[in-house]
């Protein structure tokens, strides 16, 4: 079985610079040297990037082969037409134009286009409106100025129909690849070192390509042939580099929120705009004088704004969102803060109220007695009853806990209707009760305890249609005086003790100063 060899990243990275350091190499070679047979090398170049992408198509696996598959179909006309156009070069002949290389060039950048917007389905996904719109805006922007110093020129020169035809193709397909690109740039938020590669061929590519037939428009000639093969040739070598690195196995992220408009995009859409108006104001080539120009160029402003008052409404409607959203999201946070507030109010009551009846609990209620008898008086008295059901085991053992609790809960409804509101009744455990009253003497005490004995003369009806009777034993203590919980309801508790054994369905008052 043979061996499986998985380079490592670290030597994926050497691969692709030690082809971007090669391809540099032979650029500089061909800016050094005077010889003729230097035209051969843009050929070198072109035709080093099939094999660069097929090489990093198949050793780091992109998400989707076919739009590098249509960049390697691309670049083999490409460097075919390289080849026609170095051969008449190296022999000092004049390149026919247009000839079988033009043919050559323009099925490259078709399939180029091709290409691009295969990557951009892929890295941005569905169509968004509004990253259209800006790449429309970019793009009419730029063709402006591709009308003002090359289609225009190319128009008031003596070309025949089929080399016109031809010259006009080559900006239009630079704009065709320039409005693909925009959508990609627009459209990815985070950018893998692959993505920003082949972004940067694309730039490099159009740059040169502008620079080559601008010249050649205005003054008939390229000025700067050099430099645009230079850039011709640095385009092919990022490409190259693009397939080789190993991010381009890594989708590029999209943008988070493509409705947004960033304030350096906001600038550079406005500053497009305002290309139009400048190249008038500067009459370029003398522009204001011919009337079809001055038309397209107006007609291209006119679509142009059309294109950002549509994109400011999107901006409008993606703000409006937002902030319904933000209206939304501070609903539900207000009724989670209400629920959490709630919740706390809930758990606050159930760990000092008895889960049962809902009375307060000894906590509680040794808590309200720590405030109340602290500062007693004479003249601010308070008074404690410890209560005990009569009869309520029997209840237990003979209709079950249920009924008991059902009973217990019946009781604590009869306490708390005859008590004020301001007065504790809490249920210390089993059939265990206790009163904390405020502002009442001895006396009132008294009539207090009456009251609350009153309160079993009737039985209690249960559920099952049981009918129970049940009294209480009542302990009470008056207190004047500041006196600590324990005092209080040791005293209580001893007066409740008396009842019991005085049999049972009566009160009895402490003694305790």
């Amino acid at each position: 079985m043979g061996k499986v060899q998985v380079l490592s990243p670290t030597r994926r990275d050497a691969t692709t610079w030690a082809y971007v350091a090669a391809g540099t190499a032979v650029t500089v070679i061909y800016l050094v040297t005077s010889s003729a047979a230097r035209y051969m090398l843009p050929v070198l170049v072109a035709a080093s990037v099939v094999f660069a992408i097929a090489w990093g198509v198949t050793r780091n696996r992109p998400p989707s082969f076919l739009p590098w598959y249509l960049f390697a179909a691309a670049m083999a006309p490409y460097a075919v037409a390289d080849a026609i156009w170095g051969l008449y070069q190296v022999r000092d002949a004049e390149v026919p134009f247009p000839g079988v290389a033009d043919m050559l060039y323009l099925g490259s950048y078709l399939l180029f286009a091709a290409g691009l917007v295969t990557l951009a389905r892929q890295q941005s996904g569905r169509l968004h409106w509004a990253g259209l719109l800006d790449a429309g805006i970019v793009t009419l922007g730029f063709g402006i100025l591709s009308w003002a110093f090359i289609i225009a020129p190319y128009l008031r020169s003596e070309l025949s129909a089929w080399p016109l035809a031809v010259s006009i193709a080559y900006p239009v397909a630079d704009l065709v690849l320039l409005s693909v690109a925009a959508r990609l740039m627009l459209a990815t938020g985070k950018r893998t070192p692959s993505f920003l590669l082949c972004i940067g061929w694309l730039l490099v590519l159009l740059a040169a390509d502008g620079l080559y037939y601008g010249t050649m428009a205005t003054t008939g000639t390229a000025m700067a042939e050099d430099v645009s093969e230079v850039g011709w040739m640095v385009s092919s070598l990022l490409l190259g580099a693009a397939a080789l690195h190993p991010s381009v196995g890594r989708p590029a992220q999209l943008s988070d929120a493509k409705e947004r408009m960033p304030r350096k995009r906001l600038s550079i859409l406005i500053a497009l705009i305002l290309v139009g108006p400048l190249i008038m104001l500067a009459n370029v080539g003398g522009i204001r004088d011919q009337p079809v120009n001055v038309t397209v160029i107006v007609g291209m402003l006119a679509t142009l704004s059309l294109l950002l008052v549509l994109r400011i409404a999107f901006l409008a409607q993606y703000a409006q969102s937002r902030a319904t959203e933000a209206r939304t999201q501070a609903h539900y946070l207000a009724a989670s803060l209400r629920e959490q507030e709630e919740l706390q109010k809930q758990l606050s009551h159930q760990a000092t109220h008895d889960p049962l009846t809902g009375l307060a609990n000894r906590a509680l209620l040794d808590k309200r007695l720590e405030s109340v008898l602290g500062r007693c008086s004479a003249a601010f008295p308070a008074g404690l009853l410890m209560l005990d059901l009569d009869g309520f085991k029997e209840v237990n053992d003979t209709l079950g806990h249920p009924s008991g609790d059902e009973l217990l809960v019946d009781v604590a409804r009869r306490l708390t209707g005859r008590v004020r509101e301001q007065d504790i009744v809490a249920r210390l455990g089993g059939d265990e009760f206790a009163l904390l009253v405020e502002g009442v003497d001895e006396s009132a005490l008294y009539d207090y305890t009456m009251r609350i004995l009153g309160a079993f003369k009737d039985s209690f009806i249960l559920a099952q249609g049981h009918s129970v009777h049940v009294t209480t034993s009542i302990g009470a203590r008056s207190v004047t005086r500041p006196t600590t919980p324990a005092e209080a309801l040791r005293d209580a508790d001893i007066a409740l003790y008396r009842a019991k054994t005085a049999g049972k369905n009566r009160a009895a008052f402490s003694e305790s100063p």
